[in-house]
């Protein structure tokens, strides 16, 4: 496996994210990943920083950071269990000081993954929105 950052056109590896984020989001209705996927899209090719794990030349998940906050990691289902999505983050820590995330409290194997790797809730925002989200730092075991 190969992790490196999308330095040159991000738009030009834009289509084999988004499709790696819808497969990762099956559990999504049809209707909400059309509705999002304009947004997710517009999303990746923003960010600030963009890494990519390849296999065998192929795009296999990814993380963006912005601003030393994992914003988004999405792992190809064939590959989950797999460490790859451990690689990215600790990549991103490493590399580029990541140190936050929010994950949906309702994202149970998320909220289970960011803690197993030594990340810990540090405030939640459960009062101003139907799907609270925990907000979660890194802590050097």
């Amino acid at each position: 496996m190969i992790l490196e950052r999308v330095t040159a056109n991000k738009a030009a590896v834009a289509e084999d994210l988004i499709l790696i984020w819808e497969d990762s989001c099956s559990f999504f209705p049809a209707e909400k990943i059309a509705k999002l996927k304009p947004l997710v899209k517009l999303a990746i090719k923003n960010m600030q920083t963009l890494l990519i794990a390849k296999e065998k030349n192929r795009i296999i998940g990814f993380l963006a950071l912005e601003n030393k906050k994992i914003e988004m990691l999405f792992i190809q289902p064939d590959f989950w269990g797999k460490g790859i999505g451990k690689a990215l983050v600790f990549f991103a820590i490493e590399q580029y000081h990541a140190t936050w995330v929010d994950v949906s409290e309702q994202n149970g194997k998320a909220l289970a993954f960011y803690k197993h790797i030594g990340f810990s809730v540090f405030s939640d925002s459960k009062t101003n929105t139907s799907f609270p989200i925990l907000h979660m730092k890194w802590e050097q075991k």
